[in-house]
């Protein structure tokens, strides 16, 4: 067990103290926020969780190496790693082992993952000798007691950086917001199972309803199968004499407005102000978010839906149910995370269809 000394007590309250500081600055970070990139070349602040966390892992297993007791200062590199790691003008490289992923993260299971390692890392230092010194693959021979002083000091090093972080993302002007619109059967289908569509109402009333939703976005994002659709056919809506002035209205916007396609196989994209991205979606949208605009829209486009429901990308949904039960067919759901749904508005329409509008709390 520890030998209990002041030293010993002082560095466990300082454990206690800067992970939990850790813990909370962490936690304070929006869902959007702790994934958002400050600038250019910087981690996000679920990054540095992450990092934190894989770090925190690997002193875990070193704490719990068989060490020996050695008779010479075992605090002798306590104040070399004090002055390296709270020094915040020197730039450190990171081990590989320990570097975050490239990946965009849950806020909730970033911070469950740090306060778990957190925890483990306390209770294997109460259950050490922690004047056993070992061989750590960075740090050489290395006291255990110097490894925890390591964790403290590395924790502060990166509450610094966090405090920068959320000073340049929480002063932002408010992100844009990603909206999926969708109409949808009474038993929550998107789509036939032969993909037909022919059941969903489009009249008069809903185009006004629809071009009120249009009115507040600049970005129509697609999936690779309603692009092509809606490239095939709306043009012709725009210069054709059979289409009713709301239509019109409707296909001049889309012919305008900034559309985004996300597809890996789809080779080019050549409707009027269309981007294609064919990689690293969720990063590109975390990015899209915060650039000065309109809100962004997803127009049909179920798969594209549920890959952004997935990634937590959505932040409102614009929904018709239609008065039809199609019985099977592409569903408009296929999340199985509990979501948490505020409603803002509902509107019945004279054909029978109910327009939900709910926001995300995220």
């Amino acid at each position: 067990m520890v030998t209990e000394n002041l030293n010993t007590q002082e560095l466990f309250i300082s454990l206690d103290r800067i992970t939990t500081e850790l813990e909370d600055l962490v936690s304070s970070f929006s869902e959007i926020q702790i994934n958002a990139i400050p600038f250019n070349g910087s981690w996000t602040a679920a990054q540095v969780a992450d990092h934190v966390t894989k770090s925190n892992i690997g002193i875990i297993k070193s704490l719990k190496k068989e060490g020996k007791l050695n008779s010479k200062d075992v605090g002798a590199g306590i104040e070399q790693l004090k002055n390296i790691f709270l020094n915040f003008d020197s730039k450190l490289q990171s081990p590989e082992f320990i570097l975050p992923t490239q990946d965009i993260y849950q806020k909730g299971s970033v911070i469950e993952d740090l306060k778990r390692s957190v925890e483990q890392l306390k209770q294997a230092s109460r259950e050490i000798n922690v004047f056993e010194t070992i061989d750590h693959p960075i740090f050489g021979k290395i006291a255990k007691l110097e490894l925890l002083h390591f964790v403290v000091y590395h924790s502060q090093r990166h509450i610094h950086q966090l405090k920068n972080i959320f000073s340049i993302v929480s002063v932002r002007k408010k992100t844009r917001n990603v909206i999926a619109f969708m109409h949808i059967s009474l038993d929550g289908f998107v789509a036939g199972t032969n993909k037909e569509m022919n059941w969903i109402t489009m009249d008069d009333e809903i185009f006004e309803d629809n071009m009120k939703l249009a009115a507040t976005a600049d970005t129509v994002l697609y999936g690779k199968t309603s692009y092509q659709m809606m490239e095939g056919y709306w043009p012709d809506v725009l210069h054709s004499l059979a289409s009713t002035s709301l239509e019109r209205q409707y296909a001049e916007w889309l012919e305008n407005v900034d559309k985004i396609v996300f597809s890996t196989t789809l080779e080019k994209a050549e409707w009027n102000n269309t981007r294609l991205i064919k990689k690293n979606i969720p990063e590109e949208i975390i990015q899209l978010k915060q650039l000065t605009g309109g809100d962004m829209v997803i127009l049909g486009s179920p798969g594209l839906t549920h890959s952004f429901m997935q990634w937590n990308l959505i932040d409102e949904y614009r929904i018709n149910i239609n008065p039809v039960i199609l019985g099977a067919g592409i569903p408009m759901y296929n999340i199985y995370n509990k979501t948490d749904l505020q409603l803002v508005a509902t509107k019945v329409f004279k054909s029978g269809v109910i327009g939900l509008h709910y926001k995300v709390v995220h």
